[in-house]
């Protein structure tokens, strides 16, 4: 590890996961600002705005400084500088800062998130890590239909579960918040871009819709996807994966040591305990 006080971006992308997460939590520090909000020294070198009510995903990043170092560490191995790279899902944007950086100022990044509030916070760490010129945000919800509405529920007090839901569903407002996003296709927002380098999807379920409305973009480009894939979240998951098998030709698992593994469609579909799943849609072998 580099005696440096800040990581190095070859680090996250080549340690050992141990000794990246120990090196890390060492370096974890965080402020807290008022109103709820803090920011904290993430992945050992960025400046990071959380929302101290968010138990599931703000907690770790406080505490330890990272979060799922594995997907962190597969993007950094192969996003590379002068890509263009797209985060659906942003979240907080935990992955766009990352992403931001490994494309460097030659390349550029598509951050989606359909949240305001969690919008407010990636553009704000965005910004402060001085990415914001490379950095392009859409504030949609992304589906197979663009320019309609959409009802998205934010649970409070853990937003990165924020998800469509259809009409008439009733919010607890104890539990959540009920808003209408404007919807937005991928290849609409794509529409415009040179190239498309590499593409994480990280929807709550609406990964189908989604895969549907980004096949000129797939066409154009031949991207690298990752996408959470969960047999229990799709109306014919078999025929999903069957037709995200035919992008490619092949299907990536990535593990929790951040490592891919060529998966079948009878291990998907065998896979039904409700867990989520990292697939990786590559034309190469990723590193």
């Amino acid at each position: 590890m580099s005696s440096q006080s800040l990581l190095h971006l070859h680090e996250i992308a080549s340690l050992k996961r141990p000794d990246l997460e120990l090196a890390v939590q060492r370096l974890a520090r965080n402020a807290y600002l008022g109103d709820y909000t803090a920011v904290a020294r993430i992945l050992g070198r960025y400046k990071f705005y959380i929302d101290t009510r968010d138990r599931g995903f703000g907690s770790h990043l406080l505490l330890d400084g990272y979060w799922e170092i594995w997907l962190t560490q597969f993007c950094a191995r192969n996003v590379r500088a002068g890509m263009v790279a797209v985060d659906v899902g942003a979240n907080f944007g935990y992955y766009s800062v990352l992403l931001a950086e490994l494309v460097g100022a030659s390349g550029h990044l598509l951050a989606i998130e359909p949240n305001p509030h969690a919008m407010d916070f990636l553009r704000r760490s965005i910004d402060l890590n001085g990415f914001l010129r490379r950095t392009r945000l859409e504030q949609v919800v992304l589906n197979d239909t663009d320019d309609k509405l959409a009802s998205l529920y934010i649970p409070h007090n853990e937003p990165k579960n924020a998800s469509v839901v259809e009409p008439g569903f009733v919010a607890d407002a104890v539990l959540g918040s009920l808003i209408n996003v404007r919807t937005a296709t991928l290849d609409q927002l794509c529409q415009s871009c040179e190239r498309v380098d590499f593409i994480k999807i990280d929807a709550e379920g609406a990964e189908e819709h989604i895969f549907d409305a980004m096949q000129e973009t797939i066409e154009r480009h031949k991207p690298m996807i990752v996408m959470e894939f969960n047999v229990r979240r799709y109306p014919n998951s078999a025929e999903f994966a069957r037709r995200l098998k035919a992008v490619y030709g092949t299907l990536r698992h990535l593990d929790f040591k951040g490592q891919t593994h060529v998966v079948t469609l009878e291990q998907l579909s065998a896979n039904d305990t409700g867990d989520d799943w990292l697939l990786v849609l590559s034309a190469h072998e990723p590193a």
